[in-house]
């Protein structure tokens, strides 16, 4: 417990040492729902304004990114600069050093959420029925399933080169068919039904029905129940095929 503490402490040191990356990891989605919430795109559903639409929908995103790109990214970094091969010499255990990770991870992605949120709330009078408790356990399942997306996807490369168009097929498909800017349902059928087979397309409608509305556990029980099923499946995964190694 004690080698799992300070590696997770070590972590968030890194991450916020690296001012430049920490605040684009910030400024950038914030850009993006500002951009969507002054379009002046019509209701969604005839009811629903678009920027309470969006907000979730962005937080999703960066979930998403958050995993796939920048976790997958910062480990092949870490390969390339001969880091991991440091850490495999040490007494650590393999298990510590990746769950230390994945919890620092979780607590930039929870920061990040937190910061959008309020932004969203106070500057856009964005809607947030207070469901703290469904926001967060669909954070924590949507951000555990992409964190192990992109330990993954650090395991199948050994450079930038190759890790890039890994994300890419992930990354794009997840952001134009997730649900998190346009609803599924104005997409042609054939996209409704791969849209209704990813995992992103849960988190934004978990998220949406937890800022929303309050707390009613019927609303988000169908997405809760796919995002632990798609989080146990790639736990097994990982477990299974994921190796610290350079």
């Amino acid at each position: 417990m004690k080698a799992f503490s300070q590696l997770f402490l070590a972590n968030l040191k890194i991450v916020y040492r690296n001012k430049s990356g920490f605040f684009w990891s910030i400024a950038v989605p914030v850009g993006l729902y500002i951009a969507l919430a002054v379009l002046p795109i019509p209701n969604i559903s005839g009811t629903l304004n678009y920027k309470n639409f969006a907000l979730p929908g962005v937080i999703a995103y960066v979930i998403m990114q958050s995993g796939v790109y920048t976790l997958a990214y910062w480990m092949v970094d870490l390969k390339a600069r001969g880091v991991i091969k440091r850490f495999l010499v040490t007494p650590l255990k393999n298990s510590d050093l990746v769950l230390s990770l994945i919890a620092a991870r979780l607590t930039i992605i929870l920061i990040q959420i937190i910061l959008i949120t309020l932004i969203g709330v106070i500057f856009f009078h964005a809607a947030f029925a207070g469901n703290i408790i469904s926001a967060l356990i669909i954070s924590l399942l949507g951000g555990g399933i992409f964190l192990l997306i992109g330990l993954l996807i650090s395991n199948a490369a050994n450079s930038y080169e190759t890790a890039a168009p890994i994300t890419a097929a992930i990354g794009m498909p997840f952001a134009f068919l997730g649900n998190l800017f346009i609803p599924i349902s104005i997409l042609p059928k054939a996209f409704q039904i791969i849209s209704q087979c990813l995992p992103i397309s849960y988190l934004a409608d978990g998220l949406r029905q937890a800022y929303l509305y309050q707390f009613n556990f019927s609303l988000i029980l169908k997405d809760i129940l796919f995002l632990f099923l798609w989080f146990i499946g790639f736990l097994i995964l990982t477990v299974s095929v994921f190796r610290l190694k350079e």
